[in-house]
């Protein structure tokens, strides 16, 4: 029999259909992959947010614990009861969580390890507390309440190691809400200091001597962190989260914990010896306060599973899309081979090459055929949906891989200044002591921090302090060379990293540095003048020296600093070049004072 070219509009029409239905099936693959990546990844969320429940409750057992280690005697009876009914919470939300893990593969060995720790540590942790609740009111030393609550801190802190586990498992299973997972982290973090620096009050209300400064100190830098998390979520719970309630929580949030709360915590804490509340009262007062940082933390966890369960409905409406797009466009192909003939072959054929395209990822868009009929015109229509569906598709991916590059900026840069933060130097420089060590070269460290900064964060505001700490960053960053890694290690202290330097270079740097944050000005306040006290260290050419002590060297020789008068630097040698601000510039020659013992 002849070939007829009704045999061939056939063929083109199969091939067509063919191709149709790969694309199809690409799409419906890769769309129920999604589908089930969503599914797994909001069951792994609800582990997490049952795990950080169970490490809330342990962090808030302390409060019924602080007050029956520092009530009154007649109230032994009353408080002993609070504390077994919260351990009693306490332990169901444990066991809620270790519920969703038990008989399956989620529960991986550094699971099972976090959690037999947890029952380790928070069975210590009571049975430090009990040890202390058992002695009569005027006999508990201060000592065994802080070690009790230590202990306390132990058990809380292998909650939260155990809760980051299960974080980054949802971040790598869904990293579309990778954001919701930091965001529920930090909210977890200031729920977890709010209720620590509670705990330091309430060992510094039982402490005696030295020992209550030390609590102070703790209890400052706590609310500096509190105060840097407010600033974070604010930054970024607002945004993520489209809507006033979490607005309106936030609002709460800093009504009543940071405004009242907190204020209440510094002023006990400022109190002389035997003239605050006993743990008990404090307590009581202050715990209700911290009830809206909960809350603030149960909305980002709700709000957060409601958008994986949101990307699950979203990928299930793609799957069932993709299916019937598909089965509409073979069919459409499957009728214009049966009713349209010789007119439609060469659109049939253009067809065919536009769906052969998409499917091997060709999206661009095809010349536009101008006589054709209504019908044909649809078909390409329908091809353009598919087309565009791809695009959106990629546009999407690519949105996803900008996201998760940006958290990772975030997660290693210090928001205030700039500069890399902590973490990321520490990361930083354990490369560098594997390249240094590889080359045989030395490494600085130039350690430095600012002189009676509280006395600027007291006098003009945490705003004033925040812009002076940004200025000198500014500042000393062109006196560095290239090589130099600048970063803010915490609080006013600020690190650079030198490779391949002496300690010739490694002062002469510093006192460069030194120099350049005096030209720093506090805002609306001429009076201060910003000086510096630094420590120098360098770590020779296979040194047994680790990352962690070479800091240290730094920071002992920068309170050698601080002891000898500040506004100067200290190294190797017990002498250092540290003249007075007017005299640098008045005369060029260095006045060389003792950095002292």
């Amino acid at each position: 029999m002849p070939f007829k070219i009704q045999h061939l509009q056939w063929l083109g029409g199969i091939l067509a259909a063919a191709a149709c239905l790969a694309l199809g099936g690409m799409s419906l693959r890769t769309n129920l992959a999604d589908h089930e990546r969503y599914r797994h990844g909001g069951a792994q969320l609800a582990r997490y947010n049952a795990v950080l429940v169970a490490a809330n409750a342990v962090s808030a057992e302390r409060g019924p614990s602080n007050s029956a280690m520092g009530g009154a005697a007649q109230d032994h009876a009353a408080l002993a009861a609070a504390l077994a009914t919260k351990r009693a919470d306490t332990d169901r939300m444990i066991a809620a969580a270790e519920a969703l893990f038990a008989g399956e593969s989620a529960a991986t060995a550094e699971v099972q390890r976090l959690q037999a720790d947890l029952h380790l540590k928070l069975g210590q942790g009571r049975a430090a507390v009990d040890a202390v609740v058992s002695r009569p009111a005027d006999r508990r030393l201060g000592t065994d309440v802080a070690f009790a609550i230590e202990m306390m801190f132990a058990a809380a802190d292998t909650a939260i190691e155990l809760r980051d586990q299960l974080g980054r498992a949802v971040v790598a299973d869904t990293p579309q809400i990778a954001a919701h997972v930091v965001l529920n982290n930090v909210a977890g973090k200031m729920r977890e200091d709010a209720g620590r620096l509670g705990s330091y009050v309430v060992m510094m209300l039982t402490a005696e001597g030295p020992r209550r400064q030390n609590f102070q100190a703790k209890i400052a830098e706590t609310q500096a962190r509190l105060q840097d998390m407010r600033r974070f979520l604010a930054s970024f719970a607002g945004a993520l989260f489209k809507g006033g309630e979490v607005d309106g929580v936030f609002d709460t949030v800093n009504r009543i914990y940071f405004g009242e709360s907190l204020p209440y915590a510094r002023a006990v804490a400022s109190l002389a010896a035997g003239a605050g509340p006993n743990a008990d009262t404090f307590t009581r007062a202050y715990v209700p306060g911290m009830r809206p940082v909960e809350d603030l933390r149960v909305m980002i966890a709700e709000r957060s599973q409601s958008t994986i369960d949101g990307l699950r409905d979203q990928a299930s409406r793609l799957v069932l899309a993709s299916l019937m797009l598909t089965l509409v466009v073979v069919l459409a192909l499957a009728v214009i081979s049966i009713v349209f003939r010789d007119g439609l072959f060469l659109p049939l054929l253009t067809a065919r090459q536009q769906i052969i395209a998409i499917a091997h990822g060709d999206l661009t868009g095809p010349p536009v055929m101008s006589k054709v009929s209504a019908e044909v015109r649809g078909m390409f229509e329908g091809l353009d949906v598919l087309r565009e569906q791809q695009r959106q598709r990629l546009l999407l991916e690519e949105e996803q891989r900008r996201l998760a590059d940006q958290l990772r900026h975030l997660s290693r840069t210090d928001m205030l200044t700039g500069l890399l933060n902590r973490r990321a130097l520490n990361e930083l420089a354990l490369e560098s002591f594997g390249s240094a060590d590889a080359e045989g070269r030395t490494l600085g460290v130039v350690l430095f921090d600012i002189d009676h900064f509280k006395a600027i964060n007291d006098s003009q505001g945490h705003a004033a302090g925040d812009t002076v700490l940004a200025a000198i960053a500014r500042e000393v960053g062109p006196e560095l060379a290239p090589g130099a890694t600048f970063a803010r290690y915490g609080g006013e202290e600020f690190i650079v990293l030198l490779p391949d330097t002496s300690e010739a270079a490694a002062m002469a740097l510093a006192e460069r540095l030194r120099r350049a944050i005096s030209r720093v000005a506090v805002p609306n306040a001429p009076q201060f003048v910003v000086t510096g006290s630094f420590g120098v260290a360098v770590r020779p050419p296979d040194a047994v020296q680790s990352w962690e002590h070479l800091v240290a060297t730094a920071d002992q020789r920068l309170y050698r600093a601080k002891r000898a008068g500040r506004n100067r630097t200290c190294g190797p040698e017990p002498v250092t070049v540290a003249p007075p601000l007017a005299a640098e510039s008045a005369a060029p020659i260095a006045l060389r004072t003792a950095c002292g013992g």
